[in-house]
């Protein structure tokens, strides 16, 4: 008996009976739309989700496209695709995805899938179907349009119009309906329905209706663009570009930067709770009305609520808020005053040099006023008289002009219409004669030249000529012809001064500019380090050790920004005259131990290949010396930083020696780049490095050689340097100071 059980077994084993505890339940999930519909996608999305695989569950998932795709060649073309792929397959259920999915099932589902349970969503007016509930069952999705009027109701109880969008599809249409019938609940309401056939269309009657104390309620928007109608969303810019009023809808999925909100329904809701239904039928289980509630959510978006001037508080309670920011400052409030703090040294810093700005202008008006006197006095200046007879050839000079010229009267000049050209420089007879030709042939008003005329001492001067032809003969050839001289050798010498002055100043100019924009790219270095580490320091999800991090990296950068404002101030103070020498007694040796420590901590930062010397001229272990112990680490310490910044690799020596019983002689000395001999003129000049291009290798103000030449003068020294470029640099400065050898 046991040998024949067992050879039962065996032979059920072979022919492939599954087991009740692995066997599949095989459902088909029939969405109407196309895959990339965001609604689409989402219902799928709550299926797969509510149906996974480890249970026990095979969804074949369909899409019929019928958006684009309507007719019935079209429709009976799935009708024989869907029999052939499920002719050999056994289909436990079906879950249909809104209207267009539930008319094709009613005509071929028992065709194709046989007489199986059903659950469904997204289905408007499903009473309209009268379906068999004890084999239909769902979820009801007929939009909660009441109570997202009585939300923008409170939102904008000012209202003038909303506008009603809606498409001429089929759901479309349905969704109309439901807002008319809705609104009869609403007395206060006026609105009209916009039915968006084209964009073209859509964009013109929105451009032509709408004004700024109006709203949009976005029931629906597939518009055909080339047989294929777009997502909801990308059709979002036909709104926002024609009309800039609040949008409120009931779909989820238009939450990005589009509408403000209202009572939404989301597709993850609706296919979960269809496969839900769908599952609980197969088991036997389901005992719950065959047409279940949607699940609505109130939901707003911050940003675009503030955006259009909507305060959220009015409601109570006001749903879930989305794009709502954060308040870091509790969180970070240490961090954001020391940022505040520093961006308002910055601003200060900022405001200084705005207010140099604008006193530059004052003085280039100040300097184009001067000008304006300037003319206003030759104008008033003594001016010789000539008259000029071109019929006769004889020219009338009075004694103005002769004593211009050094003469004591005019007969002295022998001066007439053929012998004119004797007067004037030979370099100015053509422009001279230009300016005659265009006064005769009616291109200028009067004649007005300057030139350089030849007076009684054999030197040429320059005058300024202005004339008028008065009389003209019938052919309009001039026959006398009027002026005045006036000498503008001291004008033409200040404008010389002028030029060379305006030279000066556009160097100058170029000088400030170039440091200005080295200043901007030295600030905003350790800024963008500040705010970029400060960005990330918000993130929440960053270790302690990450903060801790970026915080000393955000220390670091205000620390070099603090020195970039040091050497600001103390340029300003040097320029008002405003800086102090404090003199005190003091180790120097200790002092230089000091700077050979940060030295040396400079080049392993640097990660160089550099060697730091450090030699004395006395064996004093303390050698003290009366001195500003201040300002000479900070000389040493400038020359030695650039010393660092300018080498490779090699050695840097510093030190000092003792010229004389009340002087002593500081170096510093290194094998780097050296300097050429034509920028030894200008290293110690402000504002000036030598690189200023807008590209640099190093980096630095360009203050720090020229901080270090004024405070060594104010301290009654002297500063010299050797170089030869590829061999290294050597810096020398003198410092008279008291001392016991």
């Amino acid at each position: 008996m046991k040998n024949i059980i067992l050879t039962i077994l065996l032979w059920l084993a072979s022919m492939g009976i599954p087991s009740a505890q692995n066997e599949f339940k095989d459902i088909v999930l029939l969405n109407s739309y196309h895959a990339t519909f965001k609604w689409t996608a989402d219902i799928t999305r709550g299926v797969l989700e509510e149906l996974p695989p480890e249970e026990n569950y095979r969804v074949f998932v369909e899409y019929m496209d019928s958006k684009r795709f309507q007719s019935d060649e079209y429709l009976q073309g799935l009708n024989n695709l869907f029999t052939k792929k499920y002719d050999s397959i056994r289909i436990d259920g079906v879950i249909i995805s809104d209207n267009n999915a539930l008319d094709f099932f009613l005509k071929y589902g028992n065709e194709i899938w046989g007489d199986v349970p059903v659950s469904f969503c997204g289905i408007n007016n499903i009473h309209k179907y009268s379906p068999d509930t004890t084999r239909f069952r769902g979820i009801d999705e007929k939009i909660n349009i009441d109570s997202t009027l009585s939300i923008i109701k409170v939102l904008q109880p000012d209202l003038e119009e909303l506008i009603v969008v809606s498409d001429s599809t089929h759901s479309g249409q349905i969704f109309s309906n439901q807002f008319a019938e809705a609104a009869k609940r609403h007395p206060w309401l006026k609105y009209q329905i916009l039915h968006a056939d084209t964009p073209w269309q859509l964009s013109t009657e929105l451009r032509t209706i709408c004004t700024p104390n109006k709203a949009i309620y976005l029931l629906s928007l597939y518009i055909n663009r080339g047989g294929f109608p777009r997502e909801m969303l990308e059709e979002a810019p036909l709104i926002i570009d024609n009309c800039k009023v609040p949008v409120y809808s009931n779909w989820d999925f238009l939450f990005n930067d589009f509408i403000v909100g209202g009572v939404v329904i989301r597709g993850v809701n609706q296919g979960r709770k269809a496969a839900t239904i769908m599952k609980e039928t197969l088991k036997g289980t389901y005992c719950t009305p065959w047409l279940a509630d949607p699940q609505e959510i109130l939901a707003l978006d911050y940003r675009q609520a503030n955006r259009n001037g909507l305060n959220l508080m009015k409601l109570v309670p006001p749903g879930i808020l989305l794009n709502k920011p954060e308040n870091p400052f509790q969180r970070f409030k240490q961090e954001i005053i020391i940022i505040l703090s520093i961006l308002s040294f910055l601003v200060i810093v900022i405001i200084v040099l705005l207010r140099v700005i604008n006193q530059k202008r004052k003085a280039e008006a100040n300097l184009a006023f001067s000008e304006s006197r300037l003319e206003l006095a030759l104008d008033g200046a003594n001016e010789g008289l000539w008259d000029v007879d071109f019929v006769n050839g004889e020219v009338f000079l009075s004694h103005r002009f002769a004593r211009l010229l050094k003469y004591n009267n005019p007969n002295e000049l022998d001066f007439n219409t053929t012998n004119y050209r004797n007067l004037f420089h030979p370099d100015d007879h053509q422009q001279v004669s230009e300016a005659f030709q265009m006064h005769k042939e009616g291109l200028t008003t009067v004649f007005r030249c300057e030139a350089r005329l030849l007076n009684n001492y054999e030197q040429y001067v320059w005058f300024s000529i202005h004339g008028k032809i008065t009389e003209r003969d019938i052919t309009r050839e001039p026959v006398r012809m009027v002026g005045t001289i006036n000498e503008i050798q001291s004008q033409k010498e200040f404008e010389n001064q002028l030029r060379e002055a305006k030279e000066k100043a556009e160097e100058s100019d170029r000088l400030k500019s170039a440091f200005l924009a080295n200043m901007s790219h030295e600030i905003r270095t350790p800024m963008n380090a500040i705010l970029g580490f400060t960005d990330l320091i918000l993130n929440d999800l960053l270790e302690r050790n990450e903060r801790n991090k970026y915080l000393r990296v955000i220390k670091n950068s205000g620390e070099n920004l603090l020195n970039i404002i040091n050497d600001i101030i103390d340029i300003s103070k040097i320029e008002s005259g405003q800086l102090k020498i404090k003199e005190e007694k003091f180790d120097l040796h200790t002092v230089l131990q000091n700077i050979q420590n940060i030295a040396e901590s400079l080049i392993n930062q640097e990660e160089k290949d550099i060697r730091f010397l450090l030699t004395t001229d006395s064996s004093k272990e303390v050698f003290q010396i009366r001195a500003d112990q201040y300002r000479l680490h900070q000389l040493l310490l400038n020359l030695i930083t650039n010393a660092i910044k300018f080498t490779d690799e090699g050695t840097i020596e510093a030190g000092y020696f003792i010229r004389d019983k009340e002087t002593l002689v500081f170096f510093v000395k290194d094998t780097g780049r050296g300097i050429a001999s034509r920028f030894k003129n200008i290293i110690f000049e402000r504002f000036r490095q030598i690189d200023e291009s807008p590209v640099r290798k190093f980096g630095g103000t360009g203050l720090g050689l020229a901080i270090t030449k004024s405070l060594i003068t104010i301290m009654k020294g002297d500063i010299w340097f050797d170089s030869e470029p590829g061999k290294g640099s050597e810096f020398y400065f003198s410092l008279p100071c008291e001392f016991n050898q």
